[in-house]
């Protein structure tokens, strides 16, 4: 009988310790979404860290990237990502289907010739995955008293796995409005001081709020090209922003820094410009949701060849569409004659509007006198605070304001043309046997230890001709 009473008490323990610690690491992000993973017991975290790390904070970690990202969640994931045998790159290939293979008409009842079908056209490019990587560090004692323990792991976790995940998420949101040449945006002073004067968001004329790519703390370099080849000596570093400007205050300039300069992150060792070849960061709507003004080739066809790759574009403050002064800024007007255009030109119908939080503050100032849009089946919900939707007729259209939006457009997207392509989630580089590597400068081995994690993926459209994109908003 004893021995029955010590054997269910023994597994009530295990049941317990298998709970906590599931349950535990799950407090240690304050949200519950980054430490969502389960560890199986106490000995498991503390016998091996490396395993701890994949157990705890791999596939959480990609859930959480994409639901705190504010955009991630328009591109549907598509797993089907094939490697090149030989190089090992891995790239989407799609077969672009630009004509039909038909041949239609009237004939008389009898004895007429057949229609004769015209061949279809058929174009196929590769995408390839880019990789976003991001790094964390801890010191030798910190290591050692993570072996010791799980508390302390917690701990640790707690105040550096989220500060990753924010990081990486503020990097896809801008990423996800660029167009992949990796520019956060130029200078703007004819004698750039510290406080460095921005403008062209992105690196869009026009584009403005250039300070939304910067963070504190981030790093940059410079570069006269917008490929971003042969760099200007020096690493900038950002301790300050100032958006009524707007600019930066960075620590001391690159070497000849000159106006027009453009600005990319990046250290001493790489950064995220083109490099003067291929792209190294995913595709933004920027260079999706185009006609060519901004990307004249995009995944691998010139769009001047096919009006399928050309996206609408409407000019807000075109008087021939919108009267004397155009509209300017957001209003039922602007956002019906996008709907409208893109139904009668490309029989496509828009999922979401995606606009600055200034759009959206300025569209709800235009309708909550009477709330009301004047379709007769039209109507407005929501309001300051909450989510905005209107009815387009026959469906809802959610509208989306990311801050790191450029506040001069409006997108209007068909959801289903937007892909996001990836094979894998986050994972932790383990290729030496180890996630840990001990930390060396110019000087020697020091007492510290970092971990690399990346997430290979590929964002972009495979029908840019079904979405539109206003230009020219102002508040």
């Amino acid at each position: 009988m004893n021995n029955r009473i010590r054997a269910v008490l023994a597994l009530l323990v295990a049941l317990v310790a298998a709970w906590a610690g599931q349950h535990l690491l799950a407090l240690a992000s304050g949200s519950g979404l980054l430490m969502a993973a389960s560890v199986g017991t106490t000995a498991s975290v503390a016998g091996n860290v490396n395993e701890a790390m994949k157990i705890i904070f791999q596939e959480p970690l990609t859930n959480s990237i994409v639901a705190d990202s504010e955009m991630l969640d328009v591109f549907e994931q598509d797993m089907n990502v094939q490697i090149n045998q030989t190089t090992g790159g891995r790239y989407i290939e799609m077969a672009h289907y630009f004509a039909l293979p038909s041949g239609v008409g009237a004939r008389r009842l009898e004895g007429d010739y057949i229609p004769v079908p015209g061949g279809p056209l058929i174009k196929n490019s590769q995408v390839y995955l880019k990789k976003i990587e991001g790094t964390v560090q801890m010191t030798g004692d910190t290591m050692r008293r993570v072996k010791q323990g799980e508390g302390a792991f917690v701990t640790w976790a707690r105040r550096h796995l989220p500060d990753l995940k924010t990081r990486v998420d503020n990097e896809i949101d801008r990423m996800l409005f660029g167009y992949g040449a990796g520019i956060l945006a130029r200078v703007n002073a004819a004698t750039p001081a510290t406080t460095l004067v921005l403008d062209s968001l992105y690196g869009v004329a026009g584009s403005t709020d250039a300070w939304v790519a910067f963070m504190e703390q981030m790093t940059v370099i410079a570069s006269a090209n917008a490929d971003g080849s042969s760099p200007r000596s020096g690493v900038m570093t950002v301790s300050d922003i100032n958006p009524a400007t707007p600019s930066v205050t960075v620590d001391a300039l690159a070497t000849s820094l000159a106006n027009d300069d453009y600005l990319f992150a990046g250290d001493s060792a790489a950064n995220s410009s083109q490099g003067g070849g291929d792209d190294r960061e995913i595709m933004g709507l920027l260079g999706m949701v185009d006609d060519g003004s901004i990307l004249a080739s995009f995944q691998g066809l010139t769009r001047s060849s096919y009006r399928p790759w050309r996206a609408l574009i409407v000019d807000s403050t075109d008087t021939t569409l919108f009267g004397t002064a155009g509209v300017s800024t957001v209003s039922e007007d602007l956002l019906d004659y996008m709907d409208t255009v893109l139904q009668t030109q490309q029989t496509a119908k828009m999922d979401v509007l995606v606009m600055n939080p200034f759009g959206a503050r300025a569209f709800w100032q235009n309708l909550r006198n009477d709330r009301r849009i004047n379709d007769p089946r039209g109507s407005y919900t929501g309001g300051r605070g909450s989510a905005l939707t209107m009815i387009f007729g026959d469906r809802d259209v959610q509208l989306k304001t990311p801050r790191k939006c450029p506040r001069n457009n409006v997108f209007g997207l068909t959801k289903s043309t937007f892909k996001r392509w990836q094979n894998t989630g986050w994972e932790w580089d383990d290729l030496t046997g180890s996630i840990w590597n001990r930390v060396t400068d110019a000087t020697g081995r020091m007492d510290s230890f970092y971990a690399v994690g990346h997430m290979v993926m590929q964002t972009g459209c495979i029908a840019p001709h079904k979405n539109v994109k206003a230009t020219g908003i102002a508040d």
